[in-house]
C-alpha cells in the first residue's frame, strides 16, 4: 500500500497528463482499479488464510480507502498516519458482538456483549 502511495504522491504533477490519456481511451481509470483489486485480492486472502488479516474486507474496499488517503491527505506524512490505520483496521484481531452482530473493539463495557476470538 506504501508503494503505491509513493507512486501516486509523486505522480500528482503527471495528473493532467493522466487524464488526457484517459480521455483518448488509451487506458482506464477502471483498469487500474481492477487490477489493483485483484493484486489486493491475492494479499488479503493468503494474509487471511494465515490468520494475519480480516477475511470480510473485500479488495475494493481497500482501493476505495488508498484513493481516498491519497485524495484527501495534505502531506506524505499524513498518508503515511492514514495507510498504517487503514493496515491497523485490516488486521485480524478478537472482536466482541453485540445485539445485532456488529463487531465491537475489544473490551467493551456495554452490557450483552461478548468476546469472541
Amino acid at each position: 500500500m506504501r508503494r503505491y502511495a509513493d507512486f501516486v504522491t509523486t505522480k500528482r504533477g503527471m495528473a493532467e497528463a493522466l487524464r488526457a490519456v484517459i480521455a483518448a481511451g488509451a487506458v482506464t481509470s477502471s483498469q487500474t482499479r481492477e487490477q489493483l483489486a485483484v493484486a489486493l485480492g491475492a494479499m488479503l486472502a493468503a494474509g487471511s488464510a494465515a490468520g494475519l488479516l480480516r477475511a470480510d474486507v473485500p479488495a475494493e474496499d481497500v482501493v476505495a480507502s488508498l484513493a481516498g488517503i491519497l485524495l484527501a491527505a495534505s502531506s506524505s506524512e499524513q498518508v503515511d498516519r492514514l495507510i498504517d490505520l487503514l493496515a491497523d483496521g485490516l488486521r485480524a484481531q478478537a472482536v466482541a458482538r453485540c445485539g445485532t452482530g456488529m463487531p465491537v473493539a475489544q473490551g467493551n463495557t456495554r452490557p450483552n456483549c461478548t468476546s469472541s476470538p
